[in-house]
């Protein structure tokens, strides 16, 4: 089953509110009437705006638990359930407003050299260095970062073509040699795959190509100092 997202969640349980008016609606079941007297209407009130702050809280923590369930606890960047949820959604908006849309899909080179002879926390600490990348990279509330697992990545941009992908992935290489000589002198390194979308393929046939060009990349050379 689908997880709902956030957005849809916040949206899909505003109902909750009615609550607010359940103390009246049952005392006019009970008594056949309103209140009557200014004190029976204060305790009316105060225990609406009881039900509203218990509602509010309550979806909050919900909208938290769904946050948490799609993103990556190592980069805090979505998961590949979020991935998967939003490329469909992106797609479908692309081909329906007829506006460009861009997937670039990132592997870091030689990233089991780094977890071999340094270890796995010297990789987590790459892993989230490149999340770090990513963010400062990309255009806040526009487009979105995933880490789909490993050292696998992937990024949506919306309204954008290619050469913008290409531009992102040169400032997340950019920021990633500034912080740390292993990507500056190696073994790291960056290969992706970047497309746009053609509005008469699919979902899986646009992140196909992507990784395809991504993988096309990588055995070209890949590497730091290589654009792709």
């Amino acid at each position: 089953m689908p997880l709902e997202s956030p957005a849809r969640a916040s949206t899909s349980r505003a109902w909750m509110y009615l609550l607010v008016c359940f103390p009246i609606l049952t005392d006019v079941i009970e008594t056949g009437g309103l209140p009557h007297s200014p004190r029976e209407w204060f305790t009316e009130a105060a225990v609406g705006v009881l039900i509203a702050l218990l509602v509010h809280a309550l979806r909050r923590e919900h909208l938290a638990l769904l946050s948490l369930a799609r993103s990556d606890a190592l980069t805090g960047l979505g998961n590949r359930r979020a991935f998967a949820e939003e490329v469909e959604a992106e797609c479908t908006r692309a081909r329906r407003l007829v506006v460009p849309l861009t997937l670039v899909l990132m592997d870091l080179d030689r990233f089991k050299q780094v977890n071999d002879l340094s270890g796995h926390a010297r990789g987590d600490a790459v892993l989230q260095q490149f999340g770090n990348a990513i963010r400062r990279a990309i255009r806040e509330h526009v487009d979105r970062g995933f880490r789909l697992g490993g050292d696998e990545f992937a990024l949506l941009l919306p309204g954008s073509n290619a050469a913008h992908g290409h531009a992102v992935v040169a400032r997340i290489r950019d920021h990633c040699v500034r912080q740390d000589p292993l990507w500056r002198d190696g073994p790291l390194g960056i290969s992706a795959g970047i497309v746009e979308f053609e509005s008469a393929e699919t979902t899986s046939a646009f992140v196909a190509r992507a990784d395809v060009a991504m993988y096309g990349h990588k055995n070209s050379g890949g590497g730091s100092n290589r654009r792709p």
